[in-house]
Formats: structure tokens, sequence, C-alpha cells
């Protein structure tokens, strides 16, 4: 199985917010930030847990220096989990793989907290249903 596209939901400070972009066990992986024209700024893509909307990881690059790391993440463990807190049963140690991922990948860093709410993440995560 690879990464599809199709439009999600993303947690925003002020709610859910659809984004297009691309999908994958439990992840989704849309573009926030083009690369500039002559190539100064890398293009920036947001990395976000499907079931609670809340952002995994901001990494940098092109398509085919972005898309493997998000990969790498998506296959690191079960993503397949609603709300903020399930992960502690269905992947114990996702932050700890996560953080191991991105510090190889030298591009990519944890996510911002943005629109982090459990109000949001149970909005998105009924969304699903």
């Amino acid at each position: 199985m690879s990464w599809k596209p199709e439009t999600f939901k993303v947690a925003m400070p002020y709610g859910p917010a659809d984004v297009p972009g691309y999908t994958y066990r439990g992840l989704g992986l849309h573009l926030i930030m083009q690369q500039s024209p002559k190539g100064r700024r890398p293009a920036m893509w947001s990395l976000s847990h499907l079931g609670s909307g809340h952002r995994i990881a901001i990494i940098n690059g092109n398509v085919a220096t972005a898309f493997p790391i998000a990969s790498e993440i998506a296959e690191a463990g079960d993503w397949e989990f609603d709300s903020l807190h399930g992960w502690k049963d269905r992947f114990p140690d996702a932050k700890e793989k996560v953080d191991e991922i991105l510090a190889r990948s030298k591009i990519g860093k944890r996510g911002s907290g943005i629109g982090y709410s459990e109000e949001t993440a149970q909005q998105i995560a009924q969304s699903r249903w």
C-alpha cells in the first residue's frame, strides 16, 4: 500500500479544517508551504494523525525527500486509533520512534501543538465514523 490523495481534517486553533493531501496507515501528509521560486526555502509538509487531526511532525523538502520520512513514521507503528491518548494502548513508544526518525532525517521536527485540544480531536474522530 502507498500514500493516496485524499482530503482529511486537521486540528487548527479554531477547530477542524479540511485539507487536501495524502493518507497512509492512519496518517495524513499535506503541503503547508511551497518551495521558494529560486529554491532558497524548501517546501514544508505537515504530518498529522488522522484519528485526532493533530500534527506529529513538520518535514522540509521536496516530494522525493519528504515522503520517505513520512512513510517511515507511518510504518513505525499502529496509527489507526482515535483521540489524543489512543497511542498509549496501540503504540506506546510512538514519541520515541518519531523523535528517532526525525533526528536521523535532519529535515524534520516534532509538531508544534497548534490546535491541540481534546474537543477538536473528538470532533475529528467523530467525523471519521
